[in-house]
């Protein structure tokens, strides 16, 4: 049986080329992905996992981490299993993928929580975090999530080998986040938000009291204070940047801002001339004479004098700003 010939003209190609192309091209694409897609071969589970091992030392550590899944996946109830969970997540960690190796760790601490390594475990997943911190101009959830990791380390593991780096780099991450604070508070201090700023300052002074960025926050408390016509809290706030930090420019500036205003007014107590508490009233019908002043014998029941006001004032390196200050 024979079929008649269809002559197409050149008008009608035109109209099938358009409809042909993608069914060439899925085609194309179809063999090609049947190409690269790799047979499921079951393998001894040494041979394995000494592949995935010399792609890590090659710096392939995709591949490995592919491999170290086949670990998983071919023989999950061997001894070699539990240790390709922890080598995969490595194996991201170094490729740089932070999901993947953190989705890792997360499964190896929930199945094996007793597992002699897990300390590792929580401590790469800090690490994860960790490298993740960006400028202080950039969202900080990587450095916040980032602190609590290092924080449970240091919590669960006091003694293991990770604790002394865990918390370096938790000083770091406080320094980073305190710098995130007084970066949002100058701007509002720019802007002429003194009160936002005022939140802004206190809190990296409250909070993060060890870090870097104390000196500057404290000075420009004073600024902001000095602005709001807060001067009693001004001078607390150069007080203590005078006393902890008498060396730095901070307290210079500080100083700059503070010898112009006028000093507080300080009323002195003279409290040797109160009389005591169980002195007896005088005897009615007594003459002046008999209402004289009390011999100069000092009663027994009295106490002595606080021996600490008998004491010079402590001279020190920052004596003098602070004894101006308070009008000393």
């Amino acid at each position: 049986m024979s079929f008649p010939r269809i002559a197409l003209s050149p008008r009608r190609l035109r109209r099938l080329i358009p409809l042909a192309a993608p069914v060439a091209l899925l085609a194309v694409a179809a063999c090609s992905s049947d190409e690269k897609e790799a047979p499921y071969i079951e393998r001894p589970v040494e041979q394995i996992y000494s592949e995935a091992g010399n792609a890590i030392d090659r710096g392939e550590y995709q591949k490995a981490a592919l491999l170290f899944g086949a670990v998983e996946q071919q023989h999950p109830y061997s001894t070699w299993a539990m240790r390709a969970e922890l080598m995969a997540a490595y194996a991201y960690y170094q490729a740089n993928k932070y999901e993947e190796a953190i989705g890792s760790l997360d499964r190896f601490i929930s199945l094996h929580p007793g597992n002699p390594n897990v300390a590792y475990a929580y401590y790469l997943k800090g690490l994860c975090y960790y490298e993740q911190i960006s400028d202080v101009r950039r969202d900080q959830t990587p450095t916040v999530q980032s602190l609590k990791a290092l924080e449970e380390v240091i919590r669960r593991f006091p003694n293991s080998p990770y604790a002394r780096d865990a918390k370096l780099k938790i000083d770091l991450t406080r320094d980073h986040l305190a710098g995130k604070e007084m970066d949002i508070g100058r701007y509002y201090q720019s802007v002429g938000l003194n009160l936002a700023a005022m939140k802004r300052f206190r809190q990296v002074v409250d909070q993060y009291q060890s870090t870097s960025h104390v000196p500057e926050a404290l000075h420009r408390l004073v600024e902001v204070y000095l602005s709001l016509g807060m001067l009693d809290e001004a001078r607390k706030a150069a007080a203590v940047l005078g006393y902890n930090y008498p060396g730095s420019d901070w307290y210079q500036n500080t100083y700059d801002l503070m010898k112009d205003l006028p000093k507080p007014r300080i009323i002195p107590v003279n409290l040797t001339a109160k009389a005591p508490a169980d002195a007896a009233a005088p005897a009615a019908g007594a003459t002046p004479a008999d209402q004289a002043a009390p011999a100069a014998d000092k009663p027994a029941d009295q106490k002595p004098a606080d021996e600490k006001a008998d004491k010079p004032r402590q001279e020190g390196k920052s004596r003098g700003f602070l004894g101006w200050l308070f009008g000393d």
